[in-house]
Order: C-alpha cells, then structure tokens, then sequence
C-alpha cells in the first residue's frame, strides 16, 4: 500500500483555467498541474516547484480552495490532495515537461473535460469569486 500527499494548482488566464494532459494517459481527460510533496518541503515550496517543471511558469500561490483524492485499488495507491489557487508572475510561453504531452486552456463550459478526481469538484466552485483572485 502506497499513500502519497499532491498539490495541484488552480491558474486562471483570462477567466479560463490551466489544464494539462499525461503524456502516459489512456484518454484525452486533463488535470491541473502540480505533483507530490517531497520530504521537506511546504505546500507552497512544492507547488511553486512542480508548476516550474510542468509549464515554466512562476506562480504565486494564493489561497486554499478545496481537497482532491485518487485512488487507484489495483495498484495499492491514493493521492490524497489540495487544490491552491495561483496567480502567475511573469506570464510566459507554457512549456511543458515530459510529464504532459499537451494543455488547454478552459472555460467554465469546457471543465468536463478534467478527470473523474477532479469534475465533480471544479463544476461547483464559485467562478466569479475565482476569477477576481485570478
């Protein structure tokens, strides 16, 4: 049994969001971008960190929004996790590791194409709330 701890990032760029896709993915659905915390760190040093190497960007993170969980029962492992939201520093070209083969950017019509772990909570947020942080 595995248990690991992710921070996923909530980018918003003119009022559509950040989403990538794995590159070792059986289907076309998107994430957020962000990773596992490595020993050590703070949430905000591993979310700073992970969106570096998964888009270029530098962000800022900004406020706690909401809790995610994958579990994956064949494998023994879950990722249970926090969704912050970020405001970009220096907005730049998206570069993207290896990690993810591409991205999009959504609007609110376009977020059921996020995953089962993700959907279910992004639909219910308070956009407009989001989108002033942003």
């Amino acid at each position: 049994m595995k248990l690991d701890f992710g921070i996923k990032g909530l980018i918003i760029k003119e009022e559509k969001i950040l989403a990538v896709h794995k590159s070792n993915s059986q289907n076309s659905l998107l994430e957020l971008p962000g990773g596992r915390m490595e020993f050590g760190e703070t949430i905000e040093e591993t979310l700073i960190r992970e969106i570096k190497e998964e888009t270029g960007l530098y962000i800022e993170p900004l406020n706690l929004i909401d809790t995610w969980n994958y579990l994956n029962n064949e494998n023994n492992h879950q990722i249970a996790g926090i969704i912050y939201s970020c405001k970009i520093k220096n907005f730049q070209d998206i570069s993207l590791s290896d990690e993810h083969d591409y991205y999009e950017w959504l609007s609110q019509e376009d977020l059921h194409k996020m995953n089962k772990w993700f959907y279910p909570k992004i639909k219910n947020w308070n956009w407009n709330k989001l989108i002033l942080q942003g």
